[in-house]
């Protein structure tokens, strides 16, 4: 840690690694800092519900609870997020679909463009990332096209249902996943059956960038504070393996996640920044958004029987209707099996804060394996509808926890109607099917946290200006999910890679810039390690 980095990137999910890739590609010396490890155990077993840290690091899990209030009343669970090299694309389902032209059309409360970019600025980073990320599927017959690699054929389910919806009226695709589809291997029909098929963060950005010999990685290492005066950041105070140490580099990256990435701009407040780092409109942590997401299960038609789904089929029919920004719905390649019924009923029990049914889990199998039976041969599909940013839904610091990840969210009125006329839609195209909705009202999808870091051209409504630096600290970045003002109705993932790829090109510009114009003696000096660098 003597040297000077060029760039020190906090997090290697999909943002930090999609970023680090483009500058060491680019021929400028990258640091990747991360919480979690760099090679996993699949020997350990991974059991989503365990308590045991060093269990969850080796299977890739964010290895703490985190906690918060909903509509005020307290909740704790273990998140659907991913920690180590790799981030939670470790542990997502692997669909990779673009936001839509109308996402960045939206005009924000203040009567401007909520995204300070384009579709057509974003486009060419969404093909490097498609192409990057092996991503497979069929172009959206209600979406501009997409860089795609042609899909494996169609279970006898999934094409049972595609017919079925195109017959109702709607607009079905073969939806879009990274999968790097493996010879031989009699499951990947669209369903990315194992982490040997699954394209990810770490197998896509992070190898080739290590490969070009530019890159380093320092796992298990958590940044405890991000060091900085009124115009720079000078330093990364981190901790690994219970000794402290400082890194310095000429500029300064956060994609920790956009529910750490606050925290740790909160937590590094000082005397320059006694609200917290670079939070001079007081954004940081705040319009916090999560997708919602109902699971369904839906019947085959007639005397049809079919099994064994895949992740195959995307609809975007109301993505937009009538004025009101819904989403897409998929098949998740599932069916109601015992074991996903208990997980289903764990989450339930987390999300609600129902801690005192927990001793109860135990004897659950048994209604588990009646729903399993009840439910028998249906295919379950999700839906992920937009979710809208709030000011008051923020990321916070917990005086009794700190360093751990606590929210607050509110669920809003309008929130409940547009849930609630979804699900009226996605009927429609599931029309003569028997159809299930499996959760209740608001299942919040806490895998998909952002916004709490906006980027906008006014920095009193925006953390980050439009190429993702802060408007208040001239060599910090965020490239996570923070950055979105709008969540869309898609999973994220997709479009945190290319916007990432995108300021990719301006940092190594920047960078260039940096190393041979007359401030680069300068700059070089306000970043240089202190002397607690060891």
């Amino acid at each position: 840690m003597e040297l000077e980095w060029d760039v020190a990137i906090v997090g290697a999910g999909m943002g930090g690694a999609a970023l680090g890739y483009s500058l060491a590609k680019a021929g400028h010396r990258v640091l990747f800092i991360e919480k979690g490890l760099s090679r996993f155990s699949p020997d350990v077993e991974d059991d989503p519900d365990t308590f045991d840290q060093e269990a969850r690091l080796k299977n890739g899990r964010w290895p703490q609870q985190i906690s918060g209030m909903v509509d005020a009343r307290p909740v704790r669970f273990f998140p659907a997020l991913g920690c180590g090299v790799g981030g939670s694309t470790l542990l997502y389902a692997a669909a990779l679909e673009r936001f839509s032209p109308s996402d960045f059309d939206i005009i924000d409360s203040q009567g401007e463009p909520a995204w300070p970019i384009r579709y057509e600025s974003l486009d060419p980073y969404y093909r490097i990332a498609e192409r990057l990320l092996q991503v497979r599927g069929s172009q959206d017959p209600l979406e501009p096209p997409a860089e795609l690699t042609e899909p494996p054929p169609m279970t006898a389910c999934d094409q049972h249902f595609f017919q079925s919806t195109r017959s109702n009226g709607m607009h079905p695709y073969r939806v879009h996943t990274a999968c790097r589809y493996v010879d031989g291997c009699d499951q990947c029909g669209g369903i990315v059956c194992h982490k040997a098929c699954k394209q990810d963060a770490r197998s896509a950005f992070i190898e080739p960038a290590l490969a070009t010999g530019n890159a380093m990685i320092l796992d298990r290492c958590v940044v405890e504070r991000v060091e900085a005066d009124e115009k720079a950041v000078s330093a990364l105070s981190c901790r690994k393996d219970g000794e402290t140490l400082s890194v310095a580099a000429k500029l300064y990256v956060l994609a920790a996640g956009a529910l750490s990435t606050p925290l740790l701009l909160l937590n590094s407040a000082n005397g320059f920044w006694p609200k917290g780092l670079a939070n001079s409109s007081d954004l940081v942590g705040r319009n916090l958004m999560f997708h919602i997401s109902d699971f369904f299960a839906v019947w085959p038609r007639g005397r049809t029987r079919v099994s064994e789904p895949g992740k195959s089929i995307g609809l975007r029919d109301f993505y937009e209707h009538q004025g009101s920004r819904f989403g897409v719905i998929q098949s998740t390649g599932l069916t109601a099996t015992t074991s996903n019924v208990l997980h289903f009923l764990r989450s339930v029990i987390d999300r609600r804060g129902w801690h005192w049914f927990k001793p109860l889990m135990p004897f659950m199998r048994a209604p588990a394996m009646i729903a399993a039976l009840i439910f028998g041969k249906a295919t379950i599909f999700a839906s992920i509808m937009e979710d809208l940013p709030y000011p008051e839904n923020r990321v916070r610091p917990n005086v009794q926890e700190p360093g751990a990840i606590y929210f607050e969210y509110t669920v809003h009125k309008e929130l409940r109607e547009r849930i609630q006329a979804f699900r009226r839609l996605y009927r429609r195209a599931f029309e003569r099917h028997k159809l299930v909705v499996l959760n209740s009202d608001v299942n919040l999808n806490y895998g998909h946290p952002c916004g709490t870091c906006r980027f906008g051209t006014d920095p009193a409504t925006a953390v980050l200006d439009a190429n993702n630096r802060t408007h208040d600290l001239q060599n910090l970045y965020v490239v996570d999910a923070s950055f979105f003002p709008t969540s869309g109705g898609v999973n994220p993932s997709l479009t945190i890679a290319a916007n990432a790829l995108r300021v990719g090109t301006h940092i190594a510009a920047e960078l260039t810039a940096i190393k041979s114009g007359p401030k680069a003696d300068a700059i070089s000096a306000s970043a240089r390690c202190p002397t607690s660098c060891s």
